[in-house]
């Protein structure tokens, strides 16, 4: 369940940022659940795929930089084997 938790913890990140409105990276760590630094592992990550993200002084909030945009998705979808 790990894995699902990271994915939500994504999604998070994603939705505040997109909506400028993380706060600081101590109000953005609380918000999500999690200590600064692993804020900080997360925001690598996504830096390591190519997405520009900063932090903006003026808007106390990380912002995606250009037009950068993510999108992320999990769904789980039962399929059943088909009968012969």
């Amino acid at each position: 369940m790990e894995f699902i938790r990271q994915i939500e913890r994504f999604q998070l990140l994603n939705k505040l940022v997109k909506e400028q409105r993380t706060g600081s990276p101590n109000d953005m760590a609380k918000k999500m659940g999690i200590s600064k630094r692993q804020l900080y592992v997360y925001l690598e990550y996504l830096k390591d795929l190519g997405v520009e993200i900063s932090f903006s002084r003026k808007l106390n909030s990380f912002i995606y930089k250009g037009n950068t945009k993510i999108y992320i998705d999990l769904r789980f979808e039962i399929l059943k084997v088909s009968e012969n």
